[in-house]
């Protein structure tokens, strides 16, 4: 365990039984994998310092402060043969995890994030970094392949110097639209996000790991419509795991970096999800020139 307040870092390392370093350099030096969870402007310098001790990164989302820091940490990745894995934390989801398999060809996704305010969460960012790119990494998995062909935002500064409350409506080249909403000022908290496709609606809440599924019968009677018009649909059961996200992430990548393999949230995916957010805040600002 390295932390820059040295009492903090004593207090981990005794609660877990683990050594405690006296600098990042010396974490690397010691290890074959990290997790760094400093403030994303410093994810490029640690990730960086671990690849080239060849010491593999999970690091968490953002991947990085900006795209550029977020290409350099993939390239050094790369030529170091070292594995990258962004945390996008909602990926290992119970709720989405049962979805997902579900999802052939979504035409509509709709998600909505809000969070009640705390001044000691996020507040130096947007929504957009600190909330949104959750479901920003979701939509581009569902969508995997899929190029963005129009993108509209608009969002307001409420309580911080920085967006927070943002709508961001995204066009995908299948004809897909996703519609995300994002707020760090909502008097209850909300995580959910809905799929609408042909003859499929699925809506997964991610808070409480829910999950809602209908698709259009087969068969059905005309003549049942009139009295019991739900009779078009029919629920679809699906399999929830309600593991700790978090902990089912960290034992992905351990898995990832012992049989070496893809991480199940690559660093490009990372950086995807962090140049969809970087282009949704420049429509905002365009919005306010």
């Amino acid at each position: 365990v390295y932390d820059r307040i040295e009492s903090r870092a004593r207090e981990t390392a005794g609660q877990y039984g683990a050594g405690m370093c006296t600098s990042m350099e010396e974490v690397f030096e010691r290890c074959d994998i990290a997790s760094i969870c400093t403030p994303a402007t410093h994810h490029h310098e640690a990730a960086v310092a671990a690849f080239q001790r060849s010491v593999n990164v999970l690091v968490e989302k953002p991947i990085a402060r900006c795209y550029g820091e977020g290409e350099e940490m993939v390239r050094i990745a790369g030529e170091n043969g070292c594995i990258l894995q962004v945390g996008h934390v909602e990926r290992f989801n119970g709720a989405f995890q049962a979805v997902a398999p579900l999802l052939t060809s979504p035409m509509f996704i709709e998600s909505h994030r809000l969070a009640t305010f705390s001044p000691d969460r996020g507040t130096d960012v947007s929504v957009v970094v600190d909330l949104m790119i959750h479901d920003i990494d979701l939509v581009l998995s569902v969508l995997r392949g899929r190029e963005i062909v129009d993108l509209k935002a608009s969002g307001t500064r409420v309580l911080t110097g920085s967006p927070d409350i943002v709508n961001a409506r995204i066009e995908f080249d299948s004809g897909c639209v996703a519609n995300i909403t994002a707020s760090r000022i909502s008097r209850e908290p909300l995580r959910k996000i809905r799929f609408f496709q042909e003859n499929l609606y699925v809506s997964a809440d991610l808070g409480k790991k829910t999950v809602e599924a209908f698709e259009k019968s087969t068969g059905v009677d005309p003549a049942r419509l009139a009295s019991d018009p739900t009779a078009f649909i029919r629920p679809v059961t699906v399999d929830i795991d309600t593991g700790e996200p978090l902990l089912k992430e960290i034992v992905s990548f351990v898995e990832a970096v012992v049989n070496g393999a893809e991480p199940a949230v690559t660093g490009r995916e990372g950086l995807a999800a962090l140049g969809v957010a970087e282009r949704i805040l420049e429509s905002i600002a365009g919005e306010h020139r």
